[in-house]
């Protein structure tokens, strides 16, 4: 059986999450906490496999890739380090919003 990842959820993706459920509250509090386990459990999901998600951003090096996770209406953004064994979720944007371009 292949090793699990570690998942490393970044500030600016707490803060993402946090907005994304205060945001929903204000206007569908019974919805904000569903919204925000669904968030949570792809998140989980990617301890195993992290790589079959589509390429975002492609870099020469590997840990640098970017992937894109789809949770409608929400994209996951993330690296996959395998070295490390581990997975950085980036950031979260609402998919009708401008993604963005380039991580650093």
């Amino acid at each position: 059986m292949a090793d699990r990842f570690r998942i490393i959820i970044l500030p600016k993706a707490s803060r993402d999450i946090v907005s994304i459920c205060s945001y929903i509250e204000q206007h569908s509090p019974q919805n904000a906490s569903s919204v925000a386990q669904q968030i949570v459990n792809a998140i989980d999901s990617l301890d195993f496999l992290p790589a079959r998600y589509k390429v975002h951003e492609h870099r020469v090096d590997p840990a640098k890739t970017v992937h894109a996770l789809p949770v409608p209406p929400f994209i996951i953004y993330y690296r996959v380090d395998e070295t490390q064994q581990a997975v950085r979720i980036l950031t979260i944007r609402h998919g009708s919003r401008r993604q963005p371009k380039r991580f650093k």
